[in-house]
């Protein structure tokens, strides 16, 4: 909405208030003495830093005539600004050129008003500031536009200069007053100046999105020295200007439809985790009063999916999933990550579905996908043909950064799309080289997948590599895996029956201790402020199972004389330390203790037992979920070999 005023300024006068405000505005120090904010500023301003960043409530502040002109006239005002900055610059750096001094802009900077992405196709803010957050999708290359060019009249041979702003354009007329000349004018190839260009596409953040809605996406222009700061699947805030542009040439008898192209002033890359779930001091305090409930575990399980009846223990790990534990880097640069992967796979009609949607919900930020319908470019990025040249698209795992990727039916896709998962699985990244285009993305995802049993239900008797047709590679990568079978339980199907009926009556309406909203919050809070460390006696407790498990593979191995089934491995270790560690964020807890290590044993010794379970001898070999093959019918293959040869 246009700003209505009757305030009315030169060029000249806009020009000098503007340079006023930046040598003279001052805010109060801790010793009382005067600080001139935007002065020191410029005084250390040099060739590498070409723009200042101002914020729109100290130009109000010190003038607020200046600051309505602004809102009421965007696009000229900016120009004026930059002007103004040029010559402040001027005043203190006389040693600066013409052509340096042109590079420089100013970049205002305030919640002017804060808009959706979907609102800002509306006529009435066409030629507005508006602040908009959303998530890179796509990235051109930066390239350098022309902004300044010498042009030779052909008449009179005099040579002028030529700013230009979006698209080139041949002179009009020549500014000697001697000369008629309209037409015929020459570029000069001397003397052109450039600027750096890039356009992005950002669309909705996916946690905003409104119910069975397509997400809409705006493009954004970026100029100047914030130019490749932005990468796909960055969390951004854009102050910019709403400009029309026409989507072809007007013409009778055509319709003038037109686009929208935001032209930005400043581009807050976000900065915490979870910006976008916003906690006032109350909901904090709220949050942090909550540490001392004894019952605080089981009213956060009790949370995750109240309408399912049972799998308490899944729940616990979707739980630990949803927290995650604490990644670390290593003096010699190793990461760590602390993302908790949890694999489902069950029989038909067990609830998996319904599980990954209801955590795509709660989660702070979360998409759902099913693999059918995922190909290895739209889970990771690809790169796309624009009209500039090539440019990065973010997938799923990028978009969910630092969140959780809901992926259902894992077992659909295809070997090569589920190939493109094993780097962000284990490094947390997404690396590509292809048109040219050499990236590396951040992609710090938790995965939470379901898949069905190769022949459609779990068969008890065979291993887990005969039951799902996952390869070893991907299933190692996951810290738990859980199955559910749908076993006939006279006892156990009457109360499962007597609850979904019950839904279905509205005789039972499961309420949640903690409701999403306040989970989602609950969430983004631990893990935003609560960075617990491994104490003693945890360590001890989780060493003390690693322990007990490595050797009694090893009293095995002597016992046989053979070899032997290795129940745990280092992978498994590391797993149980993210667990505890998740346990802790999820009790608010600053340091981990015995509790939350017997949780992280319990969840382990639990998905062990199920998946990595050799039916033939009763014993836990954590080869059938790495190798895909058990330590007993290696041996026999072996045996079966050595006949033959």
């Amino acid at each position: 909405m246009t700003v209505e005023s009757t305030i009315t300024l030169s060029d000249e006068e806009i020009i000098e208030r503007f340079n006023n405000f930046l040598i003279n505005f001052t805010t109060a120090s801790t010793d009382g003495k005067p600080i001139f904010k935007y002065r020191e500023i410029i005084l250390s301003i040099d060739e590498t830093r070409r723009s200042i960043v101002v914020d729109y409530a100290d130009i109000a502040l010190y003038d607020s005539e200046l600051a309505e002109i602004f809102l009421q006239e965007p696009l000229k005002s900016i120009k004026l600004f930059n002007e103004a900055f040029r010559r402040a610059i001027r005043i203190f750096h006389e040693d600066f050129s013409d052509k340096i001094l042109r590079r420089y802009r100013v970049r205002i900077r305030g919640n002017f008003r804060p808009i959706s992405i979907r609102e800002l196709y509306r006529a009435e803010n066409l030629g507005t500031v508006v602040s908009f957050k959303g998530i890179a999708v796509k990235v051109t290359k930066p390239r350098p536009i022309l902004t300044r060019a010498l042009f030779r009249c052909l008449v009179c041979g005099l040579v002028f200069p030529t700013e230009f702003e979006d698209e080139f354009s041949k002179p009009t007329m020549c500014p000697n007053p001697a000369c008629d000349n309209t037409s015929r004018f020459e570029l000069v190839k001397e003397g052109m100046e450039y600027e750096e260009y890039q356009e992005l596409t950002i669309q909705e953040l996916p946690e905003e999105l409104p119910p069975g809605q397509l997400p809409q996406s705006v493009n954004v222009v970026l100029r100047g020295d914030i130019v490749g700061k932005i990468r796909p699947g960055d969390r951004v805030t854009i102050h910019g200007i709403v400009k029309p542009i026409s989507m072809g040439a007007i013409r009778s008898g055509k319709k003038p439809l037109f686009d929208i192209l935001v032209e930005t002033l400043y581009v807050d890359s976000e900065t915490t985790e979870f910006e976008e779930v916003e906690l006032t001091e109350e909901e904090k305090e709220a949050i942090e009063s909550l540490k001392s409930d004894p019952q605080l575990e089981e009213k956060i399980v009790n949370s995750i999916a109240p309408s399912i009846y049972g799998y308490k223990e899944i729940k616990k790990a979707i739980a630990a999933l949803l927290f995650g534990g604490v990644p670390k880097v290593l003096p010699d640069g190793t990461k760590i990550r602390g993302t908790i992967n949890v694999l489902l796979i069950g029989d038909p009609g067990t609830g998996k579905s319904q599980i990954l949607k209801y955590v795509s919900q709660i989660a702070p930020r979360a998409i759902y996908t099913s693999g059918k319908g995922a190909s290895a470019a739209g889970l990771t990025a690809a790169v796309v043909k624009t009209e500039d040249g090539w440019a990065l698209e973010a997938g799923v795992l990028v978009l969910a950064d630092k969140g959780v990727a809901c992926i259902d039916e894992f077992d659909k896709m295809s070997t090569d799309d589920r190939k493109a998962l094993h780097e962000a699985m284990e490094q947390q990244s997404v690396s590509i080289a292809k048109a040219g285009i050499v990236a590396t993305l951040n992609a710090r995802t938790s995965i939470l997948a379901a898949a069905n049993p190769k022949f459609g239900r779990i068969i008890p008797d065979r291993d887990l590599s005969e039951n799902i047709d996952l390869p070893p590679t991907i299933l190692s990568r996951f810290d738990l895996i859980f199955i559910l079978v749908d076993k006939p339980d006279k006892e156990e199907d009457y109360r499962k029956a007597i609850h979904i009926l019950g839904l279905h009556k509205k005789d039972i309406s499961p309420e949640p201790p903690f409701p999403p909203e306040f989970l989602k919050k609950y969430i983004a809070y631990s893990r935003e402020y609560i960075f617990p460390k491994l104490s003693e006696k945890a360590t001890k407790s989780i060493l003390d199972f690693y322990m007990k498990m490595r050797s009694s593979s090893k009293a095995a191995e002597e016992e046989t004389l053979a070899l032997s089934p290795i129940a745990i491995t280092a992978r498994q270790l590391e797993a149980l330390v993210r667990l505890a560690e998740a346990h802790a964020r999820m009790l608010l807890k600053s340091e981990v203790d015995e509790e939350d290590a017997e949780f992280a044993i319990k969840l382990m010794e639990h998905s062990l037992k199920e998946v990595g379970r050799d039916p033939n001898i009763g014993q836990i070999d954590i080869g059938i979920i790495t190798t895909g093959t058990s330590t007993t019918k290696r041996a026999r293959y072996l045996i079966v070999i050595d006949i033959i040869r």
